[in-house]
């Protein structure tokens, strides 16, 4: 440039330049990591404010449900099998059963459920859901979905709540079938990671040894602009009352934190959306599944009950249902 110059006659050729040059590679880095974390903390506040509204709706629903959820049983004891109203109590009981596990849907994203947490396997979450009710009605919905299972033998076990983890597995394969319109497979894969380093994805993920479980289809995919969207309370797109409510993925994300586990996510338009689950290897040994009483087995003969509650209803609920299995209320 000051050769041209000179050429021109704009300036001397004695003339001297002096150049300044400042490297502001870390000041741009760390001017990133800020944007970030206040993205983060923005996003940390939304949550825990709705997580709040909802918990507390939540809440209230649990005790105007439990009339609901409770009172069939009691009908159904007391009514004998031919009854020709036996099939409207147990319809209403259905549609109470899906109320409340909508309310534990909110309670999950809210992070105030209690997870109880006990050595699981995830091997035996993804094979009774696969043979669960709910993931043949997912079939019939959806003929053209396959579904294929790939798990690591001897895979090892993790801390957590059976009941949330196959809520969570439950999620992600619904969410993999609706977006399959025309069909499509969804691969479900367990294994076993060992991080050397920290692993760079949806979020950071610390060095050490994980329990992957793995979700695929191929899919339509998740628009870039949705991606940092998809795990909060109520943003979908799908259609609300079709397609569940809007609380799938924050209940994957709930569940996902609660058991101290991490998410990755890889998706890309018309060709298909990738989860990954990771969560902390335990050295505990699974729990062995007790098998379901018999009614028989809990009912009482005379022994006296004392039952504390501070809802007149659900004293009544808890009190004619414990006189009904032959305890004295007191």
């Amino acid at each position: 440039q000051k050769n041209v110059l000179c050429k021109m006659g704009q300036i001397p050729k004695t003339s001297q330049f002096v150049v300044s040059l400042m490297d502001i590679t870390d000041s741009k880095r760390a001017q990133k990591e800020k944007e970030q974390l206040e993205m983060k903390l923005i996003k940390a506040e939304k949550m825990e404010a709705v997580g709040a509204l909802a918990g507390g709706v939540a809440h209230d629903l649990n005790n105007i449900l439990s009339g609901i959820v409770s009172y069939p049983d009691l009908l159904l004891l007391q009514l004998s099998d031919d009854s020709p109203h036996r099939n409207a109590i147990k319809t209403i009981q259905e549609s109470g059963k899906k109320a409340a596990a909508i309310v534990q849907d909110m309670l999950t994203m809210a992070r105030r459920g209690v997870v109880i947490k006990e050595a699981i396997n995830l091997n035996d979450i993804v094979s009774e859901y696969l043979e669960s009710p709910e993931c043949e009605k997912l079939k019939s919905f959806h003929p053209d979905v396959r579904i294929d299972f790939r798990s690591q033998k001897k895979l090892s076990n993790m801390l957590g709540s059976p009941l949330h983890t196959a809520k969570a597995v439950m999620n992600l394969v619904s969410n993999a079938a609706e977006a399959m319109p025309s069909g499509g497979d969804v691969i479900i894969t367990t294994k076993s990671v060992r991080f050397k380093e920290p692993h760079k994805g949806y979020e950071p993920i610390p060095k050490g040894n994980y329990v992957c479980l793995s979700v695929e289809d191929n899919g339509v995919g998740i628009l870039p602009e949705d991606i940092d969207h998809i795990f909060e309370p109520f943003y979908t797109k799908k259609k609300m009352g079709r397609s569940g409510t809007g609380l799938g993925m924050a209940v994957v994300w709930g569940t996902v934190k609660d058991q101290k586990g991490y998410v990755d996510i890889k998706s890309i338009l018309d060709e298909g959306t990738h989860f990954e689950l990771y969560f902390p290897v335990s050295t505990d040994e699974a729990t062995l599944k007790k098998p379901a009483e018999h009614i028989e087995i809990i009912k009482g003969n005379g022994e006296s009950i004392l039952v504390v509650d501070d809802v007149k209803e659900q004293l009544e609920i808890a009190g004619n249902i414990l006189t009904e299995l032959g305890y004295l209320v007191r």
